[in-house]
């Protein structure tokens, strides 16, 4: 696998990105979308949880 420096530069802005998603998530995922080789979209699902009231 080949980094390119038109990768490398963008690296920082990503992680801080990626920083920023994974950190606001208590319970979810962040999936990371790929076309022809190129990251082309991240996706962030976050999951809600109800605490459950003994009636």
């Amino acid at each position: 696998m080949t980094v390119t420096d038109e990768a490398k530069d963008a690296l920082p802005q990503l992680l801080a990105l990626l920083e920023r998603l994974v950190g606001q998530i208590e319970f979810g995922s962040v999936e990371l979308i790929f076309h022809h080789g190129k990251l082309v979209q991240l996706e962030k699902n976050e999951k809600l949880r109800l605490e459950h009231q003994p009636k």
